[in-house]
C-alpha cells in the first residue's frame, strides 16, 4: 500500500483558497456601489434630523437656564452695550449660578463648523465667536415678556445660492420665552432680517 506524502495530502482548509475571479468582484464592487446610491439619501437624511434633535436639546437647555435666570434678576441675561454680540449675552448666562451647569457643547449646534469652547484646569470656559453658534437677545427683555418672544436660534441657516454650506438648509430652530423650540422657516423671518426679531449674531448690531 503506497502511503503519499504530505506534501501530498489536502488540507479541508485549503479549499476555496483561490480567492474570488475578477467577475466575482466586479459584481461585488457592482452590488455595493448599487445598495450605496440607493441608501446615502436615507443615511444623510437620518444624519440631519439627528443634528436637528441634537440642535433643539441646545436651546431647550439654554432657555430653561435663560428662564431661571430671568426669575431671579427679572431680566433674560443680555450683556451690557448697544445690541452685544450673542456669545457675550451667553457669557453672562454661564457665569451665573443658573447656567452654571452649562457645558461647551451646549453653545455649537452640531450641523455648524464651530468648535465648543475648551475648559480650563478650574473647570470653567468662556464663550468667542468661533465657539459659539447660536444667536441671542441684543436688548434687554424682562422675564414677563410673551411667551413667543424668541431668546435664541441658529444664527445662520444653510443657503447654496450664498455658498453658506453650515447649519440647518432652510430653516432655523428658534427657542421662546415660554421654553418651546420650534422651526422657523426662511418665510417666516422678517423682511430684511436673517434672524427672528430682537436677535443677533456672533458680531451683534442686527
Amino acid at each position: 500500500m503506497k502511503i503519499k506524502g504530505t506534501h501530498e495530502l489536502k488540507s479541508p482548509f485549503r479549499l476555496g483558497t483561490e480567492g474570488f475571479t475578477l467577475v466575482e468582484l466586479l459584481v461585488v464592487i457592482a452590488i455595493i456601489g448599487t445598495l450605496a446610491a440607493l441608501f446615502s439619501g436615507n443615511i444623510l437624511s437620518a444624519l440631519r434630523k439627528g443634528d436637528e434633535v441634537s440642535c433643539t436639546n441646545n436651546l431647550r437647555n439654554m432657555g430653561q437656564s435663560a428662564i431661571a435666570y430671568s426669575l431671579e434678576e427679572r431680566f433674560f441675561p443680555v450683556a451690557k452695550g448697544k445690541n452685544p454680540p450673542a456669545y457675550e449675552s451667553l457669557n453672562v448666562l454661564v457665569n451665573s449660578g443658573a447656567g452654571s451647569d452649562l457645558s461647551p457643547d451646549v453653545f455649537v449646534c452640531p450641523s455648524s463648523l464651530e468648535v465648543p469652547a475648551e475648559k480650563d484646569e478650574d473647570n470653567n470656559f468662556i464663550l468667542d465667536e468661533d465657539a459659539c453658534s447660536y444667536a441671542w437677545l441684543g436688548k434687554r427683555t424682562k422675564s414677563s415678556t410673551s411667551a413667543d418672544t424668541a431668546l435664541g436660534s441658529d444664527d445662520s441657516m444653510a443657503n447654496k445660492e450664498l455658498a453658506i454650506d453650515e447649519n440647518h438648509e432652510n430653516f432655523l430652530m428658534v427657542v421662546y420665552a415660554g421654553g418651546d423650540v420650534r422651526k422657523m422657516t426662511r418665510e417666516e423671518i422678517p423682511e430684511g432680517r436673517s434672524l427672528p426679531k430682537r436677535l443677533v449674531g456672533q458680531t451683534g448690531g442686527e
